[in-house]
Order: C-alpha cells, then sequence, then structure tokens
C-alpha cells in the first residue's frame, strides 16, 4: 500500500485552503461586482503564477520543447502566460543572436492582462517584434518597430464561446498552422468548446500541439510512458485525492482543475485525422502525483 507524506502533501495544499477562504469571503463581499471580483481573482493567480511559472516550466519541459519545435508557419498560442515557452520554438544555430526559424507570424491569446508585461518582456526576449490587438487589448501600448522579427500580437480573450464566439483578430488571421496550448485546458470555461474552436481555426492538415495536466487514467491505459513504474502510485487513492483538492484548489489559480479528462476527450474527438498522446504520471512529488500530464499532438483532417 502506498504511503501519502502528509506534511509535504500538506505544504504543496495549505496555501489552496487560505485562497479559498480568502476568495470565498471575497466573493460574499462584492459578489454583485463580478468584473471587479474577476479582476481579484487574475491578480491573486498571477502573483501565484509568477511565484510558480519557473517550477511549472521546468516540469514540462522535457516533453514540452521537442512538440514546440514542430511549430512553423501562422501560429495561434492560446492561454500564452509570460511566454515561457517561446524559447523552446525552432531557433537559428547562430551563437550571437539566435532567432526564431520557420514562424511567420505568432498570435498569442492571454485573458489575464496582468501577465502581459513579462509576456511583452519574454517575446521581445525570445526575437519577436510585439504587438496588441486594438480591440481587446485598447490600452496597451504597441511596440512592433522591427519589420525584420515575426510579430507577436497579444489578445485580450478566451476561446470559450466555441467558433461562433472567436475573436476578431484570431478569426481574421486564420486559418492556423500550428496551435499551441500548454496547461490551459484545466481552467478554461467550456473544454469543447475551445477544442471545437481549435479544429475551426486549423488549415486542413494543421497541427494542435499540446501538453496538460489531467485526472489518473487507470492501469489499462496504453499511453503511460516509461517513466512510470506500474504499482508504484495506488491510483484509485490519487484520483479520489484530485477530486477532493479540485474545488478547494480552483478558486484562486484561474479555476484549475485537477480531475478533467482532457486526454480522452481530445482522443474520442471527430475531425482529427491523426491523433498521437503519451501520458506522464510524476510520482515525483505530491503535486506531480496529483497533476498526472497528457501530451502529442492531434491533425486535423
Amino acid at each position: 500500500m502506498e504511503t501519502i507524506d502528509a506534511p509535504s502533501l500538506f505544504s504543496w495544499t495549505q496555501l489552496a485552503f487560505a485562497g479559498l477562504l480568502i476568495t470565498a469571503g471575497g466573493w460574499t463581499l462584492v459578489r454583485s461586482h463580478q468584473p471587479q471580483v474577476q479582476n481579484i481573482q487574475d491578480w491573486v493567480f498571477s502573483k501565484l503564477w509568477s511565484a510558480m511559472s519557473e517550477q511549472s516550466a521546468e516540469r514540462v519541459e522535457e516533453f514540452r520543447k521537442p512538440l514546440w519545435l514542430q511549430a512553423h508557419g501562422n501560429v495561434l498560442e492560446i492561454g500564452i502566460g509570460h511566454g515561457e515557452g517561446l524559447m523552446l520554438l525552432p531557433r537559428t544555430q547562430s551563437d550571437e543572436s539566435p532567432k526564431v526559424q520557420g514562424v511567420t507570424n505568432y498570435v498569442a491569446i492571454e485573458p489575464n492582462t496582468f501577465l502581459h508585461a513579462k509576456l511583452v518582456e519574454n517575446a521581445a526576449k525570445a526575437g519577436f517584434s510585439v504587438n496588441f490587438d486594438a480591440e481587446t487589448c485598447p490600452d496597451a501600448a504597441s511596440n512592433a518597430t522591427d519589420s525584420e522579427l515575426p510579430t507577436l500580437t497579444i489578445v485580450n480573450g478566451t476561446l470559450d464561446g466555441g467558433p461562433n464566439a472567436i475573436p476578431s483578430f484570431v478569426r481574421d488571421h486564420a486559418p492556423y498552422d500550428c496551435i499551441l496550448v500548454s496547461m490551459v485546458f484545466c481552467s478554461v470555461n467550456d473544454l469543447r468548446a475551445n477544442l471545437q474552436a481549435i479544429q475551426h481555426l486549423l488549415k486542413p492538415g494543421g497541427k494542435y500541439i499540446f501538453i496538460e495536466h489531467v485526472r489518473h487514467t487507470d492501469t489499462a491505459d496504453t499511453t503511460v510512458n516509461a517513466h512510470y513504474v506500474p504499482g508504484s502510485m495506488n491510483l484509485a487513492v490519487w484520483k479520489m485525492l484530485q477530486n477532493v483538492f479540485t474545488p478547494v484548489w480552483k478558486p484562486f489559480t484561474g479555476n484549475c482543475h485537477m480531475n478533467r479528462d482532457t486526454g480522452k476527450i481530445i482522443r474520442e474527438m471527430d475531425g482529427w485525422s491523426n491523433v498521437e498522446i503519451t501520458t506522464h504520471r510524476g510520482v515525483e512529488n505530491p503535486l506531480a502525483k496529483l497533476m498526472p500530464l497528457v501530451y502529442g499532438m492531434a491533425v486535423k483532417q
């Protein structure tokens, strides 16, 4: 029987309980002012993400890097955050100033405006000329001045409304050769609507490239990679913990769900000509055990 290190698990979740109390209290005080509530939640998440994003990027980089190297042409990234993955895109081999290679245009959707400043900084470091969509970011100042660099345009929005509610800039620059999504679909309001929008925006043969944390699959899952030793985790216990902690976790982590079957939904969705998917069960710490990963690629018919 697997033993769970309770003090270690608590160290990862004590902030969640505090966040739940703070968020619940704040909701009670300002529940009649929904925009203000969302603004507060976005600010709280931005502070949390600033503290955790580097650790999160390190955890997924081993699996994300070979996927992001396949990005090319006209690219859309959904929920780009601080843009930690931009340095993983294909680059020239110049020692002095390696440049993004093979990407002609980059559209970056990020609905949390508190993350935009760091995103601009990281995009510039990655070799992009940064622009803002005037319709969704009317107060932001664009600095896309270097015509020799590919342009990255930041759009404030989501795909939660499905194909019929795609932000105008995103729709107008479709179809896309590649759509990248990293650790985002745990928190969207409507997973299926986002996937339908992705298929709508991709060109035929276009690639949806993803890495997400998900609900644990069962012991018969044949997509689990070689990192995992069968029997080293009590999957039933960790599935239960995912369900227990999700209501506590999501109020202050941008609606993040630990228990979504994202990989299964992608694999079973019509409209793909091919789906390649791998599951990674981390065992290095309680948070890794609570958040197994799926990663891979789906190609539009």
